[in-house]
């Protein structure tokens, strides 16, 4: 059992409302009474995308699992990759207390603050009126890149806390389409809400194991509850992994909600991007100036970086990897990265590292 946080109570007291029928020209819970809704739209959606392609399928009640066809457009999609890609380093998995790394996951991720900008925003605005949680219960929005034969195994999501509460529920926004593998397959999984609904999605993964998952998708995104009802109780059905990537490269974005608002004093907070590892800079016109007299030593932190995010002052402080000859370019740029542990600018994706070609 997991404690029984106020806000877990408000919220359930908001979810159990829906268990009613709805007033004319209001919407229920989306898919608590099981139905497939259809033209559910909660933003505007350009002139070529018609309403008519955006609509909420419940997938199953064990876990409590919908898929919403449509959600993000394909800017939308682009923009997300684009902040996010040049601070991608190898996802942590938390273990006693702390991240570390293992092979239990296998992506590359970073995080962006929910009010990084106005899109970031919008989408954050979006999912908290599809999931009826207030937008402040939302962690910050992480992105991950999987590639070929990269995964992450069987995990829950609840990962309880003492100020925030549980982990209720998560939302998967899947910003690519994968053309093999990389599904979202619930391993403790019950039935599917619909017997139909594994034909209709086509061929999956033998990692999926015939259970109930879910194929990527460009713009889709998946909503399930990792607790019961109760608000409270873990939901063992709710067990999932991220499939292997067979061919392709899979790019999803997970926002977790809590049962209490997450770090309330941050929520309007928009992080200044750390400097590019890639690129050997000084952010700073003093950088030199504070060199000359000893701030390299003295806050190395801020000037040289830590491990997860390079420091203001690189060039000044002479902390970065000679490039290997002839030097400079995207193989200088792709060098630095690499020895700092980031993702590297892969060809196909040269576009989502703006730095990437003066490195």
């Amino acid at each position: 059992m997991l404690e029984k946080p106020l806000a877990a109570l408000a919220a359930l007291c908001l979810l159990a409302g829906a268990l009613g029928r709805a007033p004319p020209g209001e919407d229920a819970f989306v898919g608590w009474l099981g139905d497939a809704s259809g033209g559910h739209q909660l933003h505007d959606r350009p002139a070529a995308d018609p309403p008519s392609r955006t609509w909420v399928r419940t997938l199953s009640w064990a876990p409590r699992a919908f898929a919403f066809h449509g959600f993000l457009s394909d800017e939308e999609c682009e923009h997300i990759k684009r902040l996010a890609a040049p601070q991608m380093k190898r996802s942590m998995v938390f273990y006693d207390g702390g991240n570390q790394m293992d092979d239990y996951r296998t992506s590359f991720g970073a995080f962006i603050s929910r009010r990084c900008d106005y899109v970031i925003a919008r989408v954050g605005a979006r999912v908290a009126d599809w999931v009826r949680i207030p937008e402040t219960h939302a962690e910050d929005m992480q992105v991950l890149r999987y590639g070929p034969d990269q995964f992450y195994e069987a995990h829950m999501d609840t990962l309880d806390d003492d100020v925030w509460g549980p982990r209720l529920a998560t939302v998967l926004l899947y910003l690519s389409d994968v053309e093999e593998g990389g599904e979202t397959a619930f391993r403790g999984s019950g039935s599917w809400a619909d017997p139909g609904l594994p034909a209709a999605m086509g061929p999956a993964s033998n990692c999926t194991r015939g259970g109930v998952a879910f194929k990527p998708k460009k713009g889709d995104a998946l909503l399930f509850w990792s607790v019961q009802p109760d608000g409270t109780t873990e939901d063992p059905a709710s067990l999932h992994a991220g499939c292997p990537v067979l061919a392709g490269v899979k790019w999803v974005a997970t926002i977790w909600i809590r049962a209490r608002p997450f770090k309330p004093d941050a929520f309007e907070a928009a992080e200044e991007d750390p400097p590019d590892p890639g690129l050997c800079i000084d952010a700073s016109p003093h950088c030199k100036e504070w060199a000359a007299v000893g701030r390299c030593e003295a806050n190395p932190v801020l000037m040289v970086g830590a491990p997860d995010a390079p420091g203001s002052c690189r060039n000044a402080c002479r902390a970065c990897p000679p490039c290997p000859p002839p030097g400079g370019g995207a193989a200088c740029y792709n060098f630095r990265r690499r020895a700092a542990g980031f993702l590297e600018a892969a060809p196909s994706e040269a576009h989502l590292f703006p730095a990437a070609a003066s490195g």
